[in-house]
C-alpha cells in the first residue's frame, strides 16, 4: 500500500465508520418503534377477537331461541323434568312452520 494514500484511507474508513453507527442507531430505533407498534396491534386484534367471539355465542343463542332449540339447563331433573317436557312442547306449539 502506499504510505501517501493512507491517511485518506483511514479517514474515509472512519467516516463510514460513522454513518455506519448512525445507521445503526437509526434502524434500532426504528425497530422499537415498530415493536410497540405492532404489541399495541396485537392487543386491539386479540381485543377484537373475543369480542368477536362473544357476539358470535350471543348470536348463536338468540338464533337457537328463535328456532325453538332453547337449552334450559337444570340441576334437579326429578321435579321439574316434567315442566320442561311441558315447556318444549309449547314452544312446538307456538312456533310458526318455516
Amino acid at each position: 500500500m502506499d504510505p501517501e494514500y493512507t491517511d485518506d484511507l483511514l479517514n474515509h474508513l472512519e467516516k463510514q465508520t460513522e454513518l455506519l453507527l448512525e445507521t445503526r442507531k437509526t434502524m434500532t430505533q426504528e425497530l422499537q418503534t415498530l415493536e410497540v407498534e405492532e404489541e399495541m396491534m396485537m392487543r386491539k386484534f386479540y381485543e377484537l377477537m373475543s369480542r368477536q367471539r362473544l357476539n358470535k355465542k350471543k348470536m348463536e343463542k338468540t338464533q337457537n331461541v328463535s328456532h325453538g332449540k332453547e337449552i334450559v339447563e337444570v340441576e334437579d331433573t326429578s321435579s321439574t323434568s316434567r315442566e320442561l317436557i311441558v315447556y318444549v312442547r309449547k314452544r312446538k306449539k307456538n312456533q310458526k312452520p318455516t
